[in-house]
Protein backbone atom coordinates (compact mmCIF):
# COMPACT_ATOMS: atom_id res chain seq x y z
CA UNK A 1 0.00 0.00 0.00
CA UNK A 2 1.55 3.54 -0.78
CA UNK A 3 1.47 6.04 1.80
CA UNK A 4 1.37 9.74 0.94
CA UNK A 5 1.74 12.32 3.73
CA UNK A 6 -1.15 13.56 6.10
CA UNK A 7 -3.93 15.31 4.45
CA UNK A 8 -6.89 17.27 6.52
CA UNK A 9 -9.73 14.95 7.33
CA UNK A 10 -12.90 15.23 5.14
CA UNK A 11 -15.70 17.92 5.89
CA UNK A 12 -18.90 19.07 5.32
CA UNK A 13 -19.39 22.60 4.21
CA UNK A 14 -23.28 24.00 3.74
CA UNK A 15 -23.74 26.95 0.66
CA UNK A 16 -25.41 29.25 3.40
CA UNK A 17 -27.53 30.38 0.14
CA UNK A 18 -29.12 26.94 -0.82
CA UNK A 19 -28.17 25.11 2.50
CA UNK A 20 -26.70 22.42 -0.19
CA UNK A 21 -23.93 20.52 1.83
CA UNK A 22 -20.33 20.34 -0.21
CA UNK A 23 -17.95 17.19 1.08
CA UNK A 24 -14.32 19.00 0.71
CA UNK A 25 -11.51 16.11 0.96
CA UNK A 26 -8.04 17.86 0.26
CA UNK A 27 -6.50 13.81 -0.38
CA UNK A 28 -9.20 13.15 -2.87
CA UNK A 29 -6.66 15.16 -5.34
CA UNK A 30 -3.75 12.54 -4.31
CA UNK A 31 -5.78 9.65 -5.94
CA UNK A 32 -4.11 7.59 -8.58
CA UNK A 33 -5.61 7.81 -12.13
CA UNK A 34 -5.76 4.00 -13.67
CA UNK A 35 -8.62 3.96 -15.85
CA UNK A 36 -8.52 2.71 -19.11
CA UNK A 37 -8.67 6.49 -20.92
CA UNK A 38 -5.57 7.70 -19.01
CA UNK A 39 -3.53 4.20 -17.65
CA UNK A 40 -1.09 5.33 -15.63
CA UNK A 41 0.47 1.97 -15.77
CA UNK A 42 1.70 -0.28 -12.61
CA UNK A 43 -0.63 -2.94 -11.51
CA UNK A 44 -4.62 -2.86 -10.72
CA UNK A 45 -5.07 -2.35 -7.01
CA UNK A 46 -8.08 -4.13 -7.33
CA UNK A 47 -7.55 -7.08 -8.94
CA UNK A 48 -6.75 -10.52 -6.76
CA UNK A 49 -3.41 -10.72 -5.82
CA UNK A 50 -3.16 -6.64 -5.38
CA UNK A 51 -5.00 -6.99 -2.08
CA UNK A 52 -2.24 -5.39 -0.23
CA UNK A 53 -2.27 -2.16 -2.21
CA UNK A 54 -5.65 -1.85 -0.55
CA UNK A 55 -6.55 -0.92 2.81
CA UNK A 56 -7.48 -3.98 4.80
CA UNK A 57 -10.62 -5.81 3.72
CA UNK A 58 -13.85 -4.91 5.59
CA UNK A 59 -15.97 -7.98 4.02
CA UNK A 60 -16.24 -9.90 0.62
CA UNK A 61 -18.01 -12.20 -1.08
CA UNK A 62 -16.24 -15.35 -2.03
CA UNK A 63 -16.60 -18.53 -4.43
CA UNK A 64 -16.83 -20.91 -1.24
CA UNK A 65 -15.63 -20.68 2.36
CA UNK A 66 -13.05 -18.82 3.81
CA UNK A 67 -9.56 -18.68 2.28
CA UNK A 68 -11.47 -19.31 -1.37
CA UNK A 69 -10.99 -16.30 -3.93
CA UNK A 70 -13.32 -13.22 -3.65
CA UNK A 71 -16.03 -12.42 -5.93
CA UNK A 72 -16.43 -8.98 -4.95
CA UNK A 73 -14.85 -7.37 -1.52
CA UNK A 74 -14.99 -4.53 0.08
CA UNK A 75 -12.06 -2.23 2.00
CA UNK A 76 -12.10 1.65 2.95
CA UNK A 77 -11.15 4.16 0.64
CA UNK A 78 -8.10 4.98 1.13
CA UNK A 79 -8.48 8.38 -0.38
CA UNK A 80 -12.07 9.17 1.73
CA UNK A 81 -15.03 11.85 1.11
CA UNK A 82 -16.26 11.42 3.86
CA UNK A 83 -15.93 9.82 7.54
CA UNK A 84 -17.13 6.63 6.53
CA UNK A 85 -16.10 6.13 2.99
CA UNK A 86 -15.97 2.27 1.38
CA UNK A 87 -15.07 0.56 -1.74
CA UNK A 88 -16.71 -2.60 -3.22
CA UNK A 89 -14.29 -3.86 -5.96
CA UNK A 90 -16.35 -6.24 -8.67
CA UNK A 91 -14.89 -9.49 -10.55
CA UNK A 92 -11.79 -11.21 -10.56
CA UNK A 93 -11.60 -10.20 -13.83
CA UNK A 94 -10.10 -7.18 -15.53
CA UNK A 95 -13.00 -4.91 -16.48
CA UNK A 96 -13.91 -1.84 -17.17
CA UNK A 97 -17.35 -1.95 -18.19
CA UNK A 98 -20.08 -3.69 -15.78
CA UNK A 99 -21.20 -5.93 -18.70
CA UNK A 100 -18.40 -7.41 -18.96
CA UNK A 101 -19.49 -9.61 -15.76
CA UNK A 102 -22.17 -12.22 -15.71
CA UNK A 103 -24.71 -12.48 -13.41
CA UNK A 104 -23.17 -14.40 -10.72
CA UNK A 105 -20.79 -11.24 -10.17
CA UNK A 106 -23.50 -9.07 -9.29
CA UNK A 107 -25.71 -11.65 -7.72
CA UNK A 108 -22.75 -11.86 -5.32
CA UNK A 109 -21.86 -7.96 -5.44
CA UNK A 110 -25.65 -6.86 -4.79
CA UNK A 111 -25.74 -9.29 -1.65
CA UNK A 112 -22.56 -7.83 -0.53
CA UNK A 113 -24.01 -4.11 -1.34
CA UNK A 114 -26.60 -4.94 1.10
CA UNK A 115 -24.89 -5.87 4.18
CA UNK A 116 -22.45 -2.92 3.75
CA UNK A 117 -25.38 -0.43 3.44
CA UNK A 118 -26.48 -1.86 7.00
CA UNK A 119 -23.00 -1.59 8.53
CA UNK A 120 -22.87 2.08 7.24
CA UNK A 121 -26.23 3.15 8.32
CA UNK A 122 -25.36 1.71 12.09
CA UNK A 123 -22.89 4.81 12.30
CA UNK A 124 -24.62 7.12 9.71
CA UNK A 125 -27.37 9.23 9.03
CA UNK A 126 -27.44 7.83 4.42
CA UNK A 127 -25.99 5.27 3.34
CA UNK A 128 -25.31 6.69 -0.80
CA UNK A 129 -24.21 3.99 -2.89
CA UNK A 130 -22.63 5.12 -6.22
CA UNK A 131 -20.81 3.63 -9.30
CA UNK A 132 -18.52 5.70 -11.83
CA UNK A 133 -17.80 4.24 -15.16
CA UNK A 134 -14.84 5.81 -17.36
CA UNK A 135 -12.75 8.60 -16.38
CA UNK A 136 -15.53 10.93 -17.89
CA UNK A 137 -17.94 9.54 -15.00
CA UNK A 138 -15.36 10.27 -12.48
CA UNK A 139 -13.77 6.75 -12.36
CA UNK A 140 -9.60 6.90 -11.27
CA UNK A 141 -9.32 3.01 -11.07
CA UNK A 142 -10.78 1.09 -14.45
CA UNK A 143 -11.46 -2.27 -12.35
CA UNK A 144 -15.24 -2.55 -11.82
CA UNK A 145 -16.00 -1.13 -8.61
CA UNK A 146 -18.83 0.47 -6.53
CA UNK A 147 -18.32 2.94 -3.66
CA UNK A 148 -20.46 4.12 -0.67
CA UNK A 149 -20.57 6.83 1.39
CA UNK A 150 -22.27 7.24 5.12
CA UNK A 151 -23.60 10.82 5.06
CA UNK A 152 -24.62 12.48 8.23
CA UNK A 153 -27.87 13.68 6.35
CA UNK A 154 -29.94 12.66 3.46
CA UNK A 155 -28.82 13.72 0.66
CA UNK A 156 -30.58 17.27 -0.91
CA UNK A 157 -32.57 15.17 -3.56
CA UNK A 158 -33.93 12.00 -1.92
CA UNK A 159 -35.08 14.67 1.04
CA UNK A 160 -36.90 16.47 -1.60
CA UNK A 161 -38.50 14.03 -3.02
CA UNK A 162 -39.39 12.86 0.20
CA UNK A 163 -40.40 15.67 0.99
CA UNK A 164 -42.67 15.98 -2.17
CA UNK A 165 -44.03 12.35 -1.96
CA UNK A 166 -44.66 11.52 1.45
CA UNK A 167 -48.62 11.74 2.21
CA UNK A 168 -49.72 11.15 -0.81
CA UNK A 169 -51.76 8.25 -2.16
CA UNK A 170 -50.49 8.07 -4.92
CA UNK A 171 -46.77 7.05 -5.88
CA UNK A 172 -45.35 8.55 -8.85
CA UNK A 173 -42.18 6.87 -8.64
CA UNK A 174 -44.06 3.62 -8.79
CA UNK A 175 -46.27 4.10 -11.18
CA UNK A 176 -43.43 5.22 -13.58
CA UNK A 177 -42.36 1.79 -13.11
CA UNK A 178 -45.53 -0.44 -13.34
CA UNK A 179 -46.65 1.49 -16.31
CA UNK A 180 -43.63 0.87 -18.51
CA UNK A 181 -44.00 -1.24 -20.50
CA UNK A 182 -47.69 -0.34 -21.30
CA UNK A 183 -46.99 3.21 -22.62
CA UNK A 184 -43.23 1.24 -24.37
CA UNK A 185 -40.64 2.51 -21.80
CA UNK A 186 -39.67 -0.56 -20.73
CA UNK A 187 -36.14 -1.75 -21.62
CA UNK A 188 -36.11 -4.86 -20.09
CA UNK A 189 -38.63 -6.66 -17.40
CA UNK A 190 -39.00 -10.01 -14.94
CA UNK A 191 -40.99 -11.22 -12.86
CA UNK A 192 -39.97 -8.90 -9.85
CA UNK A 193 -38.38 -5.82 -11.47
CA UNK A 194 -38.19 -3.46 -14.41
CA UNK A 195 -35.23 -1.51 -16.21
CA UNK A 196 -37.08 1.16 -18.37
CA UNK A 197 -36.67 5.00 -19.02
CA UNK A 198 -38.54 7.25 -16.52
CA UNK A 199 -41.09 9.49 -17.93
CA UNK A 200 -39.45 12.58 -17.23
CA UNK A 201 -36.12 11.75 -18.13
CA UNK A 202 -33.47 14.39 -16.71
CA UNK A 203 -30.80 13.92 -19.79
CA UNK A 204 -30.85 11.72 -22.55
CA UNK A 205 -31.22 7.60 -21.80
CA UNK A 206 -31.90 8.24 -18.47
CA UNK A 207 -32.55 4.68 -17.32
CA UNK A 208 -33.72 3.11 -13.83
CA UNK A 209 -34.10 0.15 -12.71
CA UNK A 210 -37.33 -0.36 -10.40
CA UNK A 211 -39.06 -2.99 -8.61
CA UNK A 212 -42.50 -3.80 -9.37
CA UNK A 213 -43.83 -3.96 -5.90
CA UNK A 214 -44.35 -0.84 -3.84
CA UNK A 215 -43.30 -2.08 -0.62
CA UNK A 216 -39.96 -4.32 -1.87
CA UNK A 217 -37.24 -3.70 0.18
CA UNK A 218 -33.45 -3.33 -1.31
CA UNK A 219 -31.97 -4.86 1.54
CA UNK A 220 -34.53 -7.65 1.32
CA UNK A 221 -35.68 -8.10 -2.35
CA UNK A 222 -38.75 -9.93 -3.39
CA UNK A 223 -35.56 -12.04 -5.24
CA UNK A 224 -32.31 -11.64 -5.30
CA UNK A 225 -31.84 -13.40 -8.85
CA UNK A 226 -34.35 -11.39 -10.51
CA UNK A 227 -32.60 -8.15 -9.04
CA UNK A 228 -29.28 -9.01 -10.29
CA UNK A 229 -30.38 -10.00 -13.82
CA UNK A 230 -32.16 -6.74 -14.10
CA UNK A 231 -29.07 -5.27 -13.27
CA UNK A 232 -26.84 -7.04 -15.58
CA UNK A 233 -29.59 -6.04 -18.22
CA UNK A 234 -29.34 -2.51 -17.45
CA UNK A 235 -25.44 -2.77 -18.09
CA UNK A 236 -26.01 -4.80 -21.24
CA UNK A 237 -27.81 -2.18 -23.17
CA UNK A 238 -26.42 0.52 -22.36
CA UNK A 239 -23.15 -0.92 -23.69
CA UNK A 240 -24.21 -2.25 -26.35
CA UNK A 241 -26.69 0.48 -27.35
CA UNK A 242 -23.34 3.30 -26.99
CA UNK A 243 -20.17 1.62 -27.62
CA UNK A 244 -19.01 1.34 -23.42
CA UNK A 245 -19.89 4.42 -22.44
CA UNK A 246 -18.95 5.89 -19.36
CA UNK A 247 -21.96 6.42 -17.18
CA UNK A 248 -22.93 6.72 -13.53
CA UNK A 249 -24.85 4.74 -11.11
CA UNK A 250 -26.94 5.31 -8.18
CA UNK A 251 -29.08 3.80 -5.53
CA UNK A 252 -31.48 6.47 -4.47
CA UNK A 253 -33.10 4.93 -1.33
CA UNK A 254 -34.93 5.87 2.15
CA UNK A 255 -34.18 4.02 5.20
CA UNK A 256 -37.13 5.04 6.79
CA UNK A 257 -38.84 3.50 3.60
CA UNK A 258 -40.59 6.50 2.76
CA UNK A 259 -40.61 6.19 -0.85
CA UNK A 260 -39.74 3.24 -2.98
CA UNK A 261 -36.44 2.52 -3.65
CA UNK A 262 -34.77 2.64 -7.51
CA UNK A 263 -31.30 2.53 -9.07
CA UNK A 264 -30.70 4.94 -11.85
CA UNK A 265 -28.11 4.79 -14.68
CA UNK A 266 -26.76 8.09 -16.58
CA UNK A 267 -25.14 7.60 -19.75
CA UNK A 268 -21.92 10.25 -20.09
CA UNK A 269 -23.56 10.79 -23.83
CA UNK A 270 -23.16 14.65 -23.43
CA UNK A 271 -21.84 17.50 -20.88
CA UNK A 272 -23.59 18.84 -18.47
CA UNK A 273 -24.11 23.02 -19.35
CA UNK A 274 -25.00 26.95 -17.58
CA UNK A 275 -28.52 25.28 -17.37
CA UNK A 276 -27.56 22.75 -15.56
CA UNK A 277 -25.10 23.93 -13.28
CA UNK A 278 -26.04 27.60 -12.78
CA UNK A 279 -30.06 26.56 -12.47
CA UNK A 280 -29.68 23.26 -11.28
CA UNK A 281 -32.43 22.69 -14.06
CA UNK A 282 -31.87 20.01 -17.09
CA UNK A 283 -32.52 20.08 -21.21
CA UNK A 284 -33.30 16.62 -22.51
CA UNK A 285 -33.32 15.95 -26.64
CA UNK A 286 -34.17 12.78 -26.07
CA UNK A 287 -38.11 11.41 -25.12
CA UNK A 288 -38.33 8.77 -22.89
CA UNK A 289 -39.84 6.37 -25.39
CA UNK A 290 -37.18 6.97 -28.25
CA UNK A 291 -34.65 6.30 -24.93
CA UNK A 292 -36.54 2.58 -24.20
CA UNK A 293 -36.55 1.97 -28.07
CA UNK A 294 -32.85 2.17 -28.83
CA UNK A 295 -31.87 0.55 -25.10
CA UNK A 296 -34.74 -2.50 -25.70
CA UNK A 297 -32.92 -2.94 -29.38
CA UNK A 298 -29.64 -3.64 -27.59
CA UNK A 299 -30.77 -5.91 -24.98
CA UNK A 300 -32.92 -7.86 -27.99
CA UNK A 301 -29.11 -8.32 -29.83
CA UNK A 302 -28.13 -9.58 -26.15
CA UNK A 303 -30.49 -12.19 -26.27
CA UNK A 304 -30.93 -11.62 -22.38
Amino acid sequence: MTHQPPQPEPTVLVDPATGRPVLLAPGRRLRPMQTADDDAGGPCPFCPGNEAMTPPEVDAERVGGPGTPWIARAFHNLYPAAAAHEVIAEGAVHATQPAALDVGVWRAALMLYRRRITACEARAECAFLFKNVGWRAGASIAHNHTQLLGLSATTPRLQQMIDRLQGRRDCPLHDDAVHAEREGRAVFANAHYVVHSPRVPKLPFETWLSPRARDDDFLAPADPDALAQALHAAFVAVDLAFESPPFNLYLLRDRGGRIPWHIELQPRTGNLAGLELGGDMYINSVPAGESAERLRAAVVRARL
